[in-house]
């Protein structure tokens, strides 16, 4: 059943515009990039650039084998043979980072903390941090006393996670990996490593989102709700995440936008009774995160849009990605007043990188679609770029290496 004629816009009309956006900013890109070269800034970049690069070659080597098994043998290539060696790239440079950002820091702190208290006197005590991370920490420390492997398991968590909806639900799993390593969560995973694996966990439980599995997915939420209390938030969404892609709904979806965009501080004032209650207008991420960070997901949302007549109405999980999308880009341009926020915007950012693919995969001009593929992954790469250059996560290192 196709979707509102209201949302049909005319492709061929609107294609060009939208193709003309992402060339302008890929030259902007260009210009910064150019700019930090000459200015001898991009040998501190190296393990990021080489990473994005590998995923390309990678994902482009898969396509080309697996086109070539297609013709010859009438048989796909297995997933697993880009699965496997992307994994190790990706988990290496996570699992192994150095301490160069500052939760990291926290985070090995709160790992020696613990050392002194035995597994089962855990229970015993009050802890200023979810029940469910403290546990995690206590069951490493039955076997080593080695904050490394607090950061291996993690890791191993977020990725497995995510790769297995990859692996299950994307048309196209290397480019779901390299928008989830660009532009995803995977760098944010450095840091706000909790959350993160909140995102990662309630990701993975997506399939009772799909199959509308209230009682399933609140216990998905639950166990979410233990490593990080924000995760709540995600109930609701259940129900709002399932609305029908009509006029009327995203009529009312942009007018409460609207509205939360002019009285954001009343409503971060109440959100903060229930989470971030310890921050204050001076703590880190309460002032607006830059312009650059929204662009993106606002592109995304835009491009979905555009292209909403290639998504089924009847279709649960079509719907669920649709609208999680576009929260994804909502809590983006709240983040412009309270970067903060953007941390929300982590549960809905997983979506993304399943639908984007799935527009691709359904355009049927191949031409077209090899030039909006190749104009996303030089995006993707050159975005990922210039957004952690210069940043706390300039220059990166393995943590022997300090």
């Amino acid at each position: 059943m196709p979707f509102s004629p209201f949302l049909n816009f005319h492709y061929s009309t609107v294609c060009p515009y939208f193709l003309t956006l992402i060339l302008f900013k890929c030259v902007c890109f260009m210009v910064q990039f150019n700019r930090l070269y000459m200015k001898g800034q991009i040998a501190n970049m190296t393990i990021y650039i080489s990473l994005a690069i590998l995923l390309v070659v990678l994902g482009v080597g898969f396509e080309a084998l697996n086109m070539y098994t297609k013709d010859n043998f009438n048989k796909p290539l297995p997933n697993y043979t880009y699965i496997i060696p992307s994994f190790v790239a990706v988990f290496f440079v996570s699992a192994f980072r150095g301490d160069f950002m500052t939760d990291y820091v926290n985070y090995r702190n709160r790992f020696n903390s613990l050392l002194s208290i035995d597994f089962f006197d855990l229970f015993k005590y009050e802890h200023n941090i979810e029940f469910g991370y403290v546990l995690l920490n206590g069951f490493i420390q039955l076997f080593t006393d080695n904050s490394l492997y607090l950061f291996v398991i993690t890791t191993i968590i977020i990725l497995v996670c995510f790769y297995h909806q990859f692996s299950k639900y994307s048309t196209k799993i290397w480019l779901s990996l390299l928008m989830f390593i660009t532009v995803g969560s995977y760098y944010a995973s450095f840091n706000i490593t909790r959350q993160i694996m909140v995102a990662a966990i309630l990701f993975a439980g997506s399939k009772f989102l799909y199959e509308r599995k209230l009682f399933k997915y609140i216990l998905v939420v639950i166990v979410a709700f233990m490593f990080h209390k924000s995760a709540l938030i995600m109930i609701p969404f259940y129900f709002i995440l399932n609305f029908r892609i009509n006029f009327r709904n995203l009529f009312l979806f942009f007018a409460t936008s609207t509205i939360l965009v002019f009285f954001f501080d009343g409503f971060l004032d109440i959100v903060q009774n229930f989470v971030y209650d310890n921050y204050t207008e001076d703590s880190y991420g309460m002032t607006g995160q830059s312009v650059a960070k929204t662009v993106l997901p606002v592109a995304f949302f835009i491009f979905s849009l555009l292209n909403v007549r290639k998504l089924d109405s009847n279709n649960a999980m079509h719907r669920i990605w649709f609208n999680a999308i576009f929260f994804y880009s909502l809590f983006n341009v709240l983040a412009l007043q309270v970067e903060m926020v953007e941390r929300i915007g982590r549960y809905f950012a997983p979506y993304a990188l399943l639908l984007i693919p799935y527009l691709f995969s359904k355009m049927q001009n191949k031409y077209l679609r090899f030039i909006y593929m190749m104009a996303l992954i030089f995006m993707l790469v050159l975005y990922n770029f210039v957004i952690l250059n210069d940043s706390t996560f300039d220059p990166y290192y393995f943590i022997w290496d300090k």
